[in-house]
């Protein structure tokens, strides 16, 4: 008898995104389910960090009481940058057409342009955040996008690349500096897709933890496109929403960038979690 193979997948969106998956994961395991079993950790963004964690046995219930604390003194403000001319350009760059990579060379050419400089500070903010240094031996997904030629990378144990660069590239939004990896500067995998959920391609079962989408969206591939994908492979797709009450939590602290919503979003998180378990949704 053959064993069933699981990839989760854990897509970005700041601080709303991963303490409500932190939340989630945490309530899934207390009514018995532990998803760090998963044989395959796809992280984009901020769900990159969460994915590191379990990838690397971080226990979630230790997970969760860290969102519930103040932040880390290295985790540093987000960058302020004028959000209604980001997204004017941005909706230009998708409108100009020329395929994927095209629009993402222009989506790069505008990051780059309002990119912090400070590159090494944030490398060591982003280090002495992180469970470990290096690669986990469990398998683990993080993408990025190559802001010159538009083409996205998934970054792994195997592709020379060290596990903090990763890191710092694939959370490279607007107003932080990129990663230099190989001479080239990569930025957030969110501005190719917010899950990138394509690239557990091959496992038996996919589950998708994420936001819902924004509208207009912030990325050039939708998830519907991705799931559509998985499941032509005879894949088992399961993506799991915030619910209303989560929802509900997000909007009372105005953005997901706000860093105060990480302690509701995780409670609320926790509690659709353990609902999801004794549905039998999840097992």
């Amino acid at each position: 008898m053959t064993t069933a193979r699981r990839a989760l997948v854990l897509a970005g969106g700041g601080f709303a995104a991963s303490a409500w998956e932190i939340g989630l994961i945490s309530g899934i395991a207390a009514a018995g389910v532990d998803l760090r079993t998963s044989d395959l950790f796809v992280g984009t963004s901020s769900g990159a960090r969460v994915a590191l964690h379990l990838a690397s046995g971080t226990d979630p219930e230790d997970l969760f009481h860290q969102q519930l604390g103040p932040m880390p003194r290295t985790a540093g403000s987000h960058p302020i940058v004028d959000w209604r001319t980001i997204r004017a350009e941005w909706a230009r760059a998708k409108d100009a057409g020329g395929g994927l990579a095209a629009i993402l060379q222009r989506v790069g050419t505008l990051a780059l342009g309002i990119a912090g400089t400070k590159e090494g500070d944030r490398r060591q903010e982003v280090a002495a955040q992180l469970p470990l240094q290096t690669w986990p031996t469990k398998p683990l997904l993080v993408v990025a996008v190559n802001a010159e030629t538009g083409e996205r990378r998934a970054f792994d144990n195997n592709c020379g690349v060290d596990l903090v660069d990763a890191v710092v590239a694939t959370t490279a939004f607007f107003g932080w500096p990129p990663a230099r990896i190989d001479g080239q500067p990569y930025i957030d995998g969110g501005f190719y897709s917010t899950d990138n959920a394509d690239l557990a391609s091959g496992f038996d079962q996919v589950v998708v933890l994420t936001l819902r989408p924004l509208v207009p969206s912030s990325c050039v591939v939708s998830l519907d496109e991705a799931v559509d994908i998985l499941r032509a492979a005879g894949t088992q797709v399961k993506v799991i929403h915030p619910d209303e009450k989560c929802r509900a939590t997000f909007a009372s602290f105005g953005s997901t960038m706000n860093p105060e919503v990480r302690g509701p979003a995780a409670k609320a998180g926790r509690a659709q979690g353990r609902r999801l378990v004794e549905k039998g949704w999840l097992s």
